[in-house]
């Protein structure tokens, strides 16, 4: 570090400024000895980690290309976690990913980014620009995220599943419990005809235990199956849907 006597100013008067300049701080001394800090100097700038994002993986903060690097940073899943991070640095906003970047870089230095470090030429050592707001650890589920954001579907109508269906034939998606879990068309059209019948059962599009037991039924009474209790096949479908019974 250079001596404190290069940078200090000639001796004058008691009511002189003195400025004695460190590598961390600039402080003058004013009259009766009143001090003023200035910030750090050499610290590290929101622009050179805008550079570090360009040169790591072109500011893509969702960049994820299966080489076991994540996010703008690159940061690989151990350092990450290592953080205090959870999931992946790809699925995380990008607000988190900055934090992230700032509190590695406080620690190492630019170390971890060797070769994008020279090649944009990043040199200031001080400490890393604050985040102005409180930034969370936890990197939310993208999924649920979506599916919040995702607009809402509109509701199942006859008109809307025979549209969707195109024609009264079998779609060659056998139908069983299996799909309970979607709003289909073809179901929904099978359970209001079997609801035209006078069957009682929920029309919702959605084949769960009442179309199961219902299909079986059906079945028994018509001796047609589809080789599987309680599932509505070709055969099944033809005789409600495309050739009705009389049944």
């Amino acid at each position: 570090m250079p001596s404190v006597g290069r940078h200090r100013a000639p001796q004058q008067s008691s009511t002189a400024v003195k400025v004695l300049r460190t590598t961390g701080a600039v402080t003058a001394l004013v009259g009766s000895g009143l001090a003023v800090a200035a910030s750090p100097a050499g610290a590290a700038t929101a622009d050179d980690f805008t550079k570090l994002r360009q040169c790591e993986s072109g500011g893509n903060y969702h960049i994820n290309t299966g080489n076991g690097f994540y996010g703008a940073y690159q940061f690989d899943a151990g350092t990450w976690h290592g953080l205090g991070y959870s999931g992946l640095p790809s699925d995380a906003p990008p607000a988190l990913q900055d934090d992230a970047a700032h509190k590695l870089y406080n620690s190492r230095g630019w170390s971890p980014w060797p070769s994008c470090s020279v090649k944009m030429g990043l040199t200031n050592n001080g400490p890393a620009p604050q985040v102005p707001t409180t930034v969370p650890t936890t990197v939310p589920n993208v999924a649920a995220v979506q599916q919040a954001i995702a607009p809402a579907q509109p509701a199942m109508t006859l008109d809307r599943a025979k549209a969707q269906l195109e024609s009264s034939n079998f779609t060659g998606t056998t139908l069983s419990t299996a799909l309970a879990g979607e709003v289909r068309a073809d179901a929904y059209v099978w359970q209001n005809t079997m609801r035209e019948k006078k069957f009682i059962l929920q029309v919702d599009g959605r084949f769960g235990g009442e179309s199961e037991g219902l299909a079986s039924l059906y079945s028994y009474l018509t001796r047609v199956d589809d080789g599987q209790a309680g599932v509505v096949g070709k055969n099944l479908w033809d005789i409600t849907v495309t050739s009705p019974s009389a049944l």
